[in-house]
């Protein structure tokens, strides 16, 4: 897309949104698939998610869409401060306590 060309943005009759705290990433030569989900409960020791959406793109527009993101959240990071993301221990558990 050209740069200085305008958007006309309308949503289509089956437009939804969702929120999404799990995402499961495939790639292939051809495209980029993001699954994104919403963790329900931990049941005998398994995460329960349910999916919400699939958003499939090839990987230029990912690749675009990764520097896309990494701006965005550094332009939110200049305004709000630090995002601290909890490190993850070497069983896969969240580490919840707050840096010193």
């Amino acid at each position: 897309m050209a740069e200085n060309v305008a958007q006309q943005i309308s949503k289509s009759p089956d437009f939804k949104s969702a929120y999404s705290n799990n995402v499961t990433l495939t790639i292939t030569p051809w495209d980029v698939v993001f699954i994104f989900g919403e963790n329900q409960a931990v049941k005998d020791n398994i995460l329960i998610v349910e999916h919400q959406a699939k958003i499939t793109m090839s990987p230029q527009h990912a690749k675009v869409f990764a520097q896309v993101l990494v701006d965005n959240i550094a332009k939110w990071e200049q305004t709000f401060g630090p995002i601290v993301v909890p490190k993850q221990t070497s069983t896969g558990e969240l580490e919840t306590k707050k840096p010193s």
